[in-house]
């Protein structure tokens, strides 16, 4: 079995998560199950090469003309997952050493809300507190 190595991209993490959801039809069959799930219909074409051929989607047997995710299709799909989770908590801890260091508690709460949601980088959230402590001074 192969073990897939290397970050998921963008697409094949999002087509990944739909197929952990639920098996779909080929693109070919039904693009408007992809364009419900705001996945372009050629890109999943040019993508599932590699996914079938790495062994993280399968077309199921049986029902030909439908894709599923694979047992190593969860997995890879759960690793990045954590991956991502894991960024995540090291770019809270982090900021937590950012705050420590004085920042005003309502621009670093504001940040740290967005950090912790992934909608905002540690790069931001630290910017956020920079702009908050130069405009807090005096007037």
């Amino acid at each position: 079995m192969l073990v897939p190595s290397g970050q998921l991209s963008p697409l094949q993490h999002h087509l990944l998560q739909e197929l952990d959801l639920c098996d779909l039809p080929v693109p070919e069959a039904a693009p408007e199950s992809y364009a419900v799930r705001d996945l372009d219909t050629d890109e999943v074409r040019a993508a599932l090469p590699t996914l079938l051929w790495s062994g993280l989607v399968e077309e199921r047997a049986g029902a030909r003309g439908v894709l599923g995710l694979t047992p190593l299709g969860a997995a890879a799909l759960s690793a990045a997952e954590c991956d991502e989770l894991t960024a995540r908590l090291v770019a809270v801890a982090s900021f937590a050493d950012t705050v420590s260091r004085g920042a005003p508690s309502r621009a670093a709460g504001h940040a740290l809300k967005r950090l912790a949601e992934g909608s905002w980088t540690l790069e931001q959230a630290e910017s956020h507190v920079r702009e908050g402590e130069a405009g807090s001074g005096p007037s």
